[in-house]
């Protein structure tokens, strides 16, 4: 059906933002990259206070600043597979890959008290990431779904008309 100039366009229905689950999953990639980026920074350039808060003996600071490098890398890694693709798949892999080795260091040998820490904080991460996903998923299909069949305006105007 054609209307006339003067008959205003219905208002178009307006498009939901990301759900909960999509949010909450944005939020945990930015957290393991602050994360890695802060602790990459703090071995990089501090390894002797890094070692020596870490309740770990004194050991040559290359191994250390590499342990940071690693740590940055692993940071911009979850950051693009985030933005390119809406993935946590390595950063559930790498933080559940790193809770499981620290958890069979303390097993095995003990930890000091911040590397058990650090053990809650990245099954903390894994796991969230985990199980966050799949909702995060659905969400961002759906709202593609409705994007497919939003309404298109009925009223065709001549460009340059009002």
């Amino acid at each position: 059906m054609l209307r006339s100039a003067k008959d205003p366009i219905p208002p178009r229905p307006r498009e939901d933002g990301p759900g909960p689950a999509e949010l909450a999953e944005g939020a945990l990639v930015f957290a393991a990259v602050t994360q890695g980026v802060l602790v990459g920074a703090w071995l990089g350039l501090f390894p002797d206070l890094a070692l020596r808060l870490g309740g770990f003996p004194p050991a040559s600071a290359f191994f250390v600043r590499w342990a940071g490098l690693l740590h940055v890398v692993l940071a911009l890694g979850y950051a693009l597979e985030w933005i390119r693709f809406r993935r946590v798949a390595l950063l559930v892999l790498a933080k559940g890959a790193t809770a499981l080795f620290l958890a069979a260091a303390w097993a095995g040998e003990g930890l000091p008290w911040l590397m058990v820490l650090a053990l809650a904080l990245e099954g903390a991460i894994a796991t969230s990431g985990a199980l966050l996903h799949d909702p995060a998923e659905r969400s961002r299909r759906a709202r593609a779904r409705l994007r497919l069949v939003t309404p298109t305006p009925s009223q065709i105007r001549p460009a340059g008309r009002r």
